[in-house]
């Protein structure tokens, strides 16, 4: 110690140039290390902000997709156990009023062709519960695209549930010409209570979907 303090005598400006130079560097290694703190943080302000702007508008389209999804799920439910059958209804009873006529007046003609016109009647409304189904079907391929595998799962059995429903239906009608005339009662009331088991599987399928909607909504 005392050896360098015997040099700094002899040299005292030496090293007070020595101190200010040593003083002005780290200066400016502050100033330069606070100007890339600075800019570290306003990239990382930058990038929070992006990333929760993004986390915004994944969770705007998510959510109106699944809003839009169940809106149409909630419609196709309704359109097809309420509003079809009260809409097949008096089809039904044109159909027994008309049959059973042509049936007392041993009319083969007309009893045929009131057969026929039934038969066109179920088929339209068949198509247009199949194209229901098919378009909700093509609604959930897309919402497949991005979906958690446990989503894919159940939008896949869903979608089993409601086309094995509609197939139900489907030939519960193609039958009834038979079961009225022969007054099956027994098969008339299996079908039916086929057809509400699956309208209960159905159900408990789309409330497990709608919750795995809402957890996924609130990951985000």
């Amino acid at each position: 110690m005392s050896v360098i303090y015997d040099v700094i005598q002899e040299h005292p400006e030496f090293f007070a140039w020595f101190f200010a130079l040593v003083n002005v560097l780290w200066g400016v290694f502050v100033y330069f290390n606070k100007q890339s703190h600075d800019r570290s943080m306003v990239r990382l302000k930058n990038d929070l902000s992006l990333e929760a702007e993004r986390r915004k508008k994944i969770f705007e389209l998510k959510a109106n997709q699944y809003e839009t999804y169940v809106a149409n799920l909630d419609a196709f439910g309704k359109k097809h156990q309420v509003d079809l059958p009260a809409r097949m209804q008096p089809i039904f009873d044109k159909y027994l009023d008309d049959y059973l006529e042509s049936a007392d007046s041993e009319d083969k003609q007309k009893e045929r062709e009131v057969i026929s016109w039934f038969s066109a009647q179920i088929s339209a409304l068949m198509q247009e519960g199949l194209d229901d189904l098919l378009k909700l079907q093509a609604e959930s391929n897309r919402l497949k695209l991005t979906a958690t595998d446990e989503m894919i799962s159940t939008f896949t059995e869903l979608e089993e549930l409601m086309q094995t429903s509609m197939d139900e239906a489907n030939e519960f009608m193609r039958n009834f010409t038979e079961l009225v005339i022969s007054q099956d009662h027994q098969r008339i009331a299996a079908y039916q209570a086929r057809l509400n088991e699956l309208g209960l599987k159905t159900k408990g399928r789309a409330n497990q979907l709608m919750q795995q909607m809402r957890t996924e909504l609130r990951a985000i």
